[in-house]
């Protein structure tokens, strides 16, 4: 509505401007007064046009944004009249204008995408009309040169190189009745992002629109990042709920109940919601209730996903570097970290703007309005520190692995460090850096590293959690056996303790000891446990 009432004022101050300069002093001719307002720069013109010297009329005669119209144009002995408005706050008004809502045939080809003004708007009305080509690739045409005047939000997305940025020379079409936006007659010539040059063959209100368009990819490579992310993230379903289902049978064992597993859980547990919910969210459309809520739910669980990561990685902290630290329990501080933070987070994005979810894209939150800063920021935050913790880690690792190769001999010291490294890597969040990386379609291969690490991280985490850990693997052992003598109904026999209760000098049925993280004896004071890793 604003953008009709406020070109209804533009078509009425050019009315009543006209009008002024038509009962101008006859007896004071040749005329010409200018000025300025807090609305805009005028100029009231009444000349013979054999006065006109110069090879072109301009308005106004300086400044970066000015109408140019060849001497040639004017022609016959009348007296011109000519009448310039160059408004300063005017095409602040102009903003998401329904492409569909003007007769630039271009803008409407992007259904959806909202045209704004990015440019003073100017006006000049020239009786009897000058005498231009209709063609334009002809001469002589009006020049038009507008600076932009981009919004710090604007500006950003004509930067975004994720975008194609669309820039219209336009005019305000009055045929009708109102002022509708056209191009027609008017074409850009050259230009930046800072200016526009436009040739075009009548008179009239001008403008540089600009719409931003999202770049998208091929059918082919939509297709197959598609089809990897949904292959990818089945099968991480299907990992991760093998490797919760194996947390839980193995519980009971000692050396998987202790909080380096319980977090194992509550990520691979997150991970999992946040998988099932995404590919859930592809069957619904956009701007439904579903979608909103369904955005909101996969913005919660994977922020989840990364506080469990910053959980690991404080954890691994604590037991790798602070090795000689308290071992007191911090269930409910990890918890508040995991579970707390992201729900604190999301209910105030969701209170603040419920606008941004499920609405553009796809079920998730908003690009345009800077929402998706609520996940953004938080996930930043959490590589940066789980980078900060995974060199610290690595360089004690690969500390301990000289020594250890210096005394002992023991070459696969250096072999633990590389896979120290692989195994912390995704499990940290490290692989979401493709995220980062993967901004536009210039970064192609960066789309694919991610959509591959992203949607495969459950099968990581089954694959470093459980079949590739020593320990998972000897409980796994311990409990086929006790199932085995359970199953010969073999009641009175002793069950053989299982060995880490042996290592720890606990008697079965008993509560075990700590196991303190460094070996202290004698021959091996720089070995350490590094079981967290």
């Amino acid at each position: 509505q604003s953008a009709h009432l406020f070109g209804s004022l533009v078509q009425t101050i050019d009315s009543v401007t006209a009008h002024m300069a038509q009962n101008l002093d006859e007896e004071s001719l040749p005329l010409t007064f200018d000025g300025m307002s807090s609305v805009a720069d005028y100029t009231f013109v009444k000349m013979h046009p054999q006065t006109l010297n110069l090879s072109h009329y301009r308005f106004p005669s300086q400044g970066q944004s000015y109408i140019s119209i060849p001497s040639e144009a004017f022609h016959g002995k009348d007296w011109i009249t000519i009448v310039g408005l160059l408004y300063h706050n005017m095409h602040c008004f102009f903003h998401n204008i329904n492409p569909m809502d003007t007769k630039i045939a271009e803008a409407a080809a992007y259904k959806g995408y909202m045209i704004s003004a990015t440019s003073y708007l100017i006006s000049i009305k020239v009786e009897p009309l000058p005498r231009l080509s209709r063609n334009l690739s002809g001469s002589p045409l009006i020049t038009i040169q507008l600076t932009h005047k981009l919004t710090p939000r604007q500006y950003s997305q004509a930067l975004n190189k994720s975008n194609r940025v669309h820039l219209y020379c336009a005019f305000l079409d009055y045929s009708n009745g109102t002022g509708i936006w056209s191009n027609e007659g008017c074409v850009r010539e050259s230009g930046d992002f800072n200016y526009s040059v436009c040739l075009c063959n009548h008179l009239t209100n001008f403008a540089i629109l600009m719409q931003v368009v999202p770049l998208k990819l091929t059918r082919e490579h939509q297709v197959a990042l598609s089809s990897i992310t949904y292959i990818g993230c089945a099968l991480s379903i299907f990992c991760l709920t093998i490797t919760l289902v194996t947390f839980a049978i193995l519980s009971s064992v000692s050396t998987i109940r202790n909080q380096r597993y319980h977090i194992h859980a509550n990520l691979s547990f997150a991970v999992l919601v946040a998988q099932i919910l995404l590919l859930t969210s592809f069957q619904f459309s956009l701007g439904t209730m579903p979608c909103k809520i369904l955005a909101v739910l996969l913005h919660f669980f994977f922020l989840s996903a990364f506080a469990w990561m910053l959980v690991e990685g404080f954890h691994l902290y604590s037991m790798v570097i602070k090795v000689f630290g308290s071992e007191e329990s911090k269930h409910l501080y990890y918890y508040g970290i995991g579970w707390g933070c992201p729900l604190v987070i999301c209910v105030v994005s969701a209170t603040s703007s419920p606008g941004s979810y499920g609405e553009s894209g796809n079920c998730w939150l908003s690009l345009e309005n800077g929402a998706i800063w609520a996940f953004v920021a938080p996930a930043l935050f959490v590589i940066l520190v789980n980078i900060g913790i995974l060199i610290a880690v690595t360089r004690v690792i690969s500390r301990i692995s000289a020594d250890n190769y210096k005394v002992h001999g023991d070459a696969n010291a250096f072999k633990l460090t590389a896979k120290a490294v692989a195994v912390l890597l995704p499990i940290l969040g490290s692989s979401w850096i493709f995220g980062i990386l993967a901004v536009n379609a210039h970064a192609l291969v960066f789309q694919y590293i991610f959509a591959i690490f992203n949607s495969l991280q459950g099968f990581f985490m089954f694959l470093f959690h459980c079949l590739l850990n020593s320990e998972v693997r000897a409980a796994f052992k311990h409990k086929t056996k006790v199932w085995s003598l359970t199953s010969s109904s073999t009641r009175n026999i002793n069950v053989k303790p299982f060995n880490s209760d042996i290592m720890t000098g606990n008697r079965p049925g008993t509560t075990p000891t700590k196991l303190n993280t460094w070996d202290k004896s004698t021959n091996s004071a720089n070995r350490i446990d590094l079981s967290a890793v």
